[in-house]
């Protein structure tokens, strides 16, 4: 069962929405046979044939059909959805935590194709490709300079295990291009992304998604994390827009004492199913925060929503996304998939934080765009600074007032800073500058910064981004508080490609606003 993030949906013609209404019948109809139903798929081909044959522009009859398809299911709510066999293929490698690869994160300066990072454990990891190269071919076709997509550059350089791509680079300093020839293999990419202390005994760990190995990580993370003498956790859920509703069963199992519910769902087609914590969980005790922002949904604020209703932890950060429909997924014949919302749920004390869709897909959307532009930035602000969906009161173990409707408040509100010289610098790094030079300068210094730096430590100890205003002259308009803050960021960007995710937390962290309030 497959809880799905939340997405942008596109704007239908009206031809499309009033074909969809045909197919809503269809759907909702009884599962015994009818005359409308036994005629519907006649009806369908002739009316894809007649757009087929007489629109004015040339329609490719397959994407008209999975449009239709989109449509349909974007009528009943936001979060049903069909994906084709490739979307389908991505959905799964990003819920099971792997693929078949080399290894590799790409950075894209125009249309050429950079090495941003090879992965420790992945292929490429001994076969001497870096950091800063630039890919130019890939089994002798180009892919670089020659406007490719970042699916198709993507598409050529994966392929099944065992098979070999070869790869032409070329490397500043080197006067001809190298060859790699590697052979693809599994790739991991952990829902976890980072696991470490803090001050005050303070275990942390980031987790971005809920997929097949989540609940795997966090308890290897939480023994970790005991090992090293934590105390006190800080679960941060920010930005994670879901994934499995099993693996948020999971993290929550490993966090709430035995016997308290983490969540029930229910449906018109199905009875209430109560999931409740079990034995073993590896933080049961010990003072908990669980961080969330505007994009935690989903599976995340299944979580949250536990932590909360039983008074287990602190909710920190702004009011979550909103989503509390369920989607399971149905195989089709051709390899593709039905997400078909088939139930909600609901946290502890009986809330549902599913924002309302009523008004339709492109309203709630909409709404939520709207709602961003409001989010409180002031101190004193509470979740009451913006008008709930559902003012419904529920009541937590310990009888605190919680509200459902329009996603999880959380018990401590953390505002965005707006003074001028935090919005300065919002404004350079959202411009994409910051993480361009930084990339640049380790194109040009890759060989360099490898040999100068043979260890994340020592990195992270001795390197300072060299003429910062040089190479960015924006950064001469912040104060010396941002401008340091800026350095420190970029160098973060230089220590991922470097080192990978890891290092760039150990230092992002160290500038992380929520989390500086949340130490103190």
């Amino acid at each position: 069962m497959g809880v799905e993030n939340p997405r942008e949906r596109k704007w239908m013609p009206l031809l499309i929405a009033l074909l969809a209404g045909i197919l809503i019948g269809m759907l909702l109809t009884p599962s015994r046979p009818s005359t409308s139903a036994e005629a519907f798929p006649e009806k369908m081909k002739e009316v894809i044939q007649l757009v087929e044959e007489e629109y004015v522009d040339d329609i490719d009859g397959d994407t008209l059909s999975n449009t239709l398809i989109n449509a349909m299911l974007l009528s009943l709510d936001p979060h049903s959805h069909y994906l084709s066999v490739d979307e389908l293929r991505k959905e799964q490698e990003s819920i099971q935590g792997n693929f078949d690869g080399i290894g590799v994160v790409l950075h894209y300066l125009g249309d050429t194709v950079y090495v941003s990072e090879v992965m420790a454990h992945g292929p490429s990891a001994r076969s001497g490709l870096r950091p800063g190269d630039l890919i130019w071919c890939v089994n002798g076709d180009t892919v670089s300079g020659v406007g490719l997509s970042n699916e198709e550059t993507v598409s050529r350089i994966r392929g099944p295990h065992g098979t070999k791509v070869t790869l032409t680079v070329e490397r500043r300093g080197e006067k001809k291009p190298l060859r790699f020839t590697i052979v693809r293999g599994r790739v991991v990419t952990p829902s976890v992304v980072y696991v470490g202390m803090m001050p005050r005994h303070t275990g942390y760990i980031n987790l971005s998604r809920f997929g097949e190995t989540t609940g795997e990580e966090i308890h290897n993370a939480l023994l970790q994390l005991k090992q090293q003498g934590m105390q006190r956790l800080v679960l941060d859920l920010r930005n994670n827009g879901g994934g499995l509703l099993e693996a948020a069963i999971d993290v929550a199992d490993e966090l709430l004492e035995a016997g308290d519910m983490i969540v029930y769902t229910e449906g018109a087609h199905q009875r209430r199913h109560t999931i409740r914590s079990t034995r073993g969980g590896l933080f049961e005790q010990g003072e908990l925060v669980v961080l969330i922002d505007e994009y935690s949904a989903s599976a995340s604020e299944i979580v949250a929503g536990a932590v909360q209703d039983n008074d287990r932890g602190t909710i920190y950060g702004r009011r979550s996304f909103g989503k509390g429909l369920v989607q399971r997924q149905y195989d089709l014949s051709d390899g593709s998939a039905l997400w078909l919302t088939t139930a909600r749920y609901y946290t502890p004390s009986g809330r549902c934080i599913q924002r309302p869709y009523s008004h339709g897909s492109d309203d709630y959307y909409i709404r939520f765009l709207e709602r961003l532009a409001t989010v409180p930035t002031t101190a004193d602000s509470s979740y009451l600074t913006q008008p709930l969906d559902d003012s419904t009161q529920y009541f937590t173990k310990q009888k605190r007032v919680v509200y459902g409707g329009g996603g999880i408040c959380p018990d401590k509100m953390l505002p965005y800073r707006v003074d001028g010289d935090m919005a300065a610098f919002n404004r350079l790094v959202n411009s994409g500058q910051p993480s361009r030079k930084a990339f640049e300068y380790l194109i040009e210094h890759a060989g360099d910064l490898q040999h100068d730096y043979p260890t994340e430590a020592l990195f992270i100890e001795r390197f300072r981004f060299p003429d910062l205003d040089k190479r960015l002259p924006e950064a001469q308009q912040l104060s010396a508080t941002q401008h340091q803050r800026l350095e420190t960021l970029m160098k973060a960007y230089v220590a991922q490609s470097l080192f990978g995710q890891y290092a760039f937390y150990r230092i992002y962290n160290t500038i992380d606003d929520d989390l500086i309030r949340i130490e103190h």
